[in-house]
């Protein structure tokens, strides 16, 4: 399965969410297809049976800014978010985008936005304090 048959079977399900296994996607894919909506979500499910949920269009943002080793390891789910966050010091792929000021140009939307800089916040407090 390619990302562009997640994306169609998403559309078709009518469901606001749809489960696809591991490896079913992967990073590079993102570079080539046309624009995913924001709130395209997925939740992917482990050979370990570890479940992560996913939006697929902020993961395309983050892949046209270049930052493709963070999706690879997001995917990728023999990495925990304890994982993700002691080496991106993120938890979720929001999270990752709003502290990517880089990334953040590239988004036109204003309420998301302004959301990224609630995230971003929010994100560094914790940082902060820990």
């Amino acid at each position: 399965m390619t990302l562009s048959d997640v994306i169609l079977r998403y559309l078709l399900s009518e469901e606001p969410i749809i489960e696809i296994n591991e490896n079913e996607i992967n990073a590079e894919e993102f570079k080539n297809v046309d624009e995913i909506s924001i709130g395209i979500r997925v939740i992917i499910i482990g050979k370990n049976k570890r479940r992560r949920l996913v939006d697929l269009g902020l993961l395309q943002i983050i892949a046209k800014c270049g930052h493709l080793d963070f999706i690879r390891d997001y995917l990728d789910m023999k990495f925990t978010l304890r994982d993700i966050y002691g080496k991106y010091r993120v938890y979720t792929e929001l999270e990752y985008l709003a502290i990517n000021d880089e990334c953040v140009k590239l988004i036109n939307d204003l309420d998301l936005k302004y959301v990224l800089s609630r995230v971003k916040s929010a994100s560094e407090k914790r940082s902060s304090s820990r």
